[in-house]
């Protein structure tokens, strides 16, 4: 929901390239990690590493379907809708 509120506000340029540089920030936190942290100090770190992708994925998931569906002849939306559907069914029954 707030992700789709930033792209209404924002454009979807700005929610993808936030997305882009949180998915890089989650990712360099995990370089920080230090073996001689306590146990609840390693799981705070890491919950807050994962927080930053999980927004990241969000924001950047927004721009890159908004993405597709902009750049998608309007005589081909229906194959692509198709497509969608079939590649998430896929996903979901391995899930």
């Amino acid at each position: 929901l707030a992700a789709g509120a930033m792209g209404a506000r924002w454009g979807i340029r700005f929610t993808l390239i936030i997305g882009l540089c949180l998915q890089l920030l989650s990712y360099g936190l995990l370089f920080g990690w230090q073996d001689d942290w306590s146990k609840s100090t390693a799981i705070i770190y890491v919950t807050i590493a994962q927080m930053f992708a999980g927004i990241a994925k969000d924001l950047t998931k927004l721009g890159g379907k908004t993405v597709t569906k902009l750049v998608t002849p309007e005589e081909k939306d229906t194959q692509l809708f198709k497509l969608v559907s079939l590649l998430t069914g896929w996903k979901n029954s391995l899930k």
